[in-house]
């Protein structure tokens, strides 16, 4: 297939209470673990590309690491028989930009630094423009931290008040929403638990599609009581580099060596493969390629 429009997904899974997962990809054998994962599954899936992943495929350059993994998307989409979306996790402006150029199908701006007032007007001039080229856009209201050792949130400032919610989503008419529950980037154990009320507040003055970030830290148990609650689409990315690392970990100390990169980068791809194909029965959404393929969502 090619790449694909994820929003149809993303409606489906709203209306079923199951939630689409977006796997990070930072190097070749983790965007083919992904698509061959969601084969294996039966799955739509989101490879999902981060501006740090942009700086690394590019070598410093991000323009030239969207250009790598734009067409490298395209063929990894082309390899399987399954839905395939590629989307750029909080991008800039000119990142945004750049994606729906290159063949993008989802992007995501980050106005996070900007006023509210501010990030509204950027973001409503980014819908237009995907929206135009028929790409999904999702943008954020609150901000997910990142572990600095100490995990702390300021809940009044950091995390996402339902009002701001309900008036971003409003004013902005962007496709996917995603907001700020507890949940921390790059976590690298679960047990960060969720503010499960807080969501059902959110849920109960915005009907759009919403998001969570960070879930690598987020025990099981929230994300499935989230997931019921609204979330729709998924982010991880921490825990299923843990599998590819260890793969390769292991594989080295049977032989310190090893000096052909094939015989421990194929193990750590066939480690993340399974890996994202736990998350994908996790969130429910294996199986349900089958109706976008007939053109029927199931």
């Amino acid at each position: 297939m090619t790449l694909v429009d994820v929003k149809p997904w993303i409606l489906q899974a709203q209306r079923e209470c199951f939630a689409v997962g977006a796997f990070n990809a930072n190097t070749l054998e983790q965007l083919q673990a992904i698509v061959m994962a969601a084969a294996d599954e039966q799955a739509p899936v989101i490879v999902q590309i981060s501006h740090h992943a942009l700086q690394y495929l590019g070598s410093g350059n991000p323009v030239l690491g969207m250009r790598y993994i734009a067409e490298m998307g395209r063929v990894a989409a082309e390899s399987v028989p399954v839905p395939v979306a590629l989307h750029l996790d909080h991008g800039t402006k000119d990142e945004v930009i750049q994606a729906i150029a290159g063949g993008f199908t989802s992007v995501m701006f980050d106005g996070d630094e900007l006023t509210f007032e501010e990030n509204v007007t950027t973001t409503v001039g980014l819908r237009d423009m995907a929206h135009a080229m028929g790409v999904c856009i999702e943008a954020e209201i609150g901000a997910v931290p990142r572990a600095d050792g100490a995990e702390k949130i300021d809940h009044e400032t950091e995390l996402t008040r339902p009002e701001d919610a309900a008036e971003f989503a409003r004013a902005t008419g962007i496709d996917t929403l995603a907001i700020a529950i507890g949940s921390v980037h790059a976590i690298r154990y679960k047990h960060v638990s969720l503010d499960l009320e807080r969501l059902r507040a959110i849920r109960a003055v915005v009907d759009l599609p919403l998001v969570l970030h960070g879930s690598s830290g987020v025990i099981d148990r929230d994300i499935a009581q989230a997931i019921q609650g609204g979330i729709c689409k998924v982010n991880t990315a921490t825990q299923l580099t843990q599998s590819f690392t260890g793969a390769i970990r292991a594989k080295l100390a049977e032989d310190t060596a090893e000096p052909d990169p094939r015989k421990y980068l194929g193990p750590a791809r066939e480690a993340m493969r399974e890996a994202v194909r736990a998350r994908m029965r996790f969130l429910g959404v294996s199986g349900k390629a089958a109706g976008f393929l007939s053109g029927v969502p199931r």
